[in-house]
């Protein structure tokens, strides 16, 4: 996928390593995880950007953020005391 636009994605049922290939710098980042059955990806493009306290105006160029998640019908409840672990690993490739 490349960024035309605002990007703010759910993907679900999504269990596979994503791998972010960055033709700017030749690489490509890698992204386990375990215990997550979505992946989210998001980047504010400009308007948001400029509108957000806490990120630079100009900051949407050399960003993106992929997220690991449980989300929508895919969430996790937990009672008083219960635990669920989430990993990410995030790997450089060259």
């Amino acid at each position: 996928m490349k960024f035309n636009g605002e990007c703010d994605r759910v993907y679900l049922n999504t269990t596979s390593t994503c791998t972010l290939r960055d033709l700017a710098l030749s690489r490509s980042i890698q992204i386990s995880k375990s215990n997550s059955q979505c992946t989210v990806v998001w980047n504010p493009w400009i308007k948001k950007s400029a509108a957000m306290a806490d990120f630079g105006d100009d900051e949407w160029q050399s960003m993106v953020c992929i997220e690991t998640a449980n989300v929508a019908l895919l969430s996790q409840t937990l009672n008083p005391g219960e635990s669920h672990v989430m990993t990410a690993a995030v790997s450089l490739l060259p």
